[in-house]
């Protein structure tokens, strides 16, 4: 943590090429470009915790998107609100596991998808009905192999950590 000993040094231009880059794709699913942005800076900024008014100057966003932007990331389980001690600056940093709960969370949505490709039979098209059945066998596939690949991956994970 940030304890005051460790400079803060302004992003440079391959941080900013990626935070871009992250925000792009981000942005494509419907997320706010600031959600985005601040999701892509809290990957690689050093040291890793930052403050509001900090991410606010790195990412040239005004206090008030950051403190909204930070509030939804906080809320999803992305970010973290941490302190240090002697300091009563609330700082913020990506939550460890964090990754791995949103690609645990996929699974809803698959579920979800293969309900929706099921409830279109009694509309089924009769030309071309694999604009429909083509969604509920890839919702099946899915099903079935996500929640071992999961737990392949958590056993990496928790391997990587030993």
């Amino acid at each position: 943590m940030n304890s005051g000993n460790t400079e803060i040094v302004p992003m440079d231009d391959a941080q900013h090429q990626y935070v871009d880059r992250v925000a792009t794709f981000f942005t494509m699913f419907g997320s706010a470009r600031a959600w985005a942005e601040i999701l892509g800076w809290l990957m690689i900024c050093e040291p890793a915790e930052r403050t509001q008014a900090e991410i606010a100057e790195d990412l040239g966003l005004s206090a008030g998107t950051v403190s909204t932007q930070l509030r939804a990331h906080v809320q999803l389980g992305m970010v973290e609100q941490v302190r240090v001690r002697g300091d009563r600056t609330q700082r913020y940093r990506l939550r460890s596991g964090a990754w791995f709960e949103v690609m645990s969370s996929e699974l809803g949505r698959i579920h979800a998808m293969g309900e929706i490709a099921r409830a279109a039979g009694p509309v089924l098209p009769q030309v071309r009905p694999e604009r429909v059945t083509e969604l509920a066998d890839l919702a099946d596939f899915f099903a079935r192999e996500w929640p071992p690949l999961l737990e392949r991956m958590q056993a990496n994970l928790t391997k990587g950590q030993s």
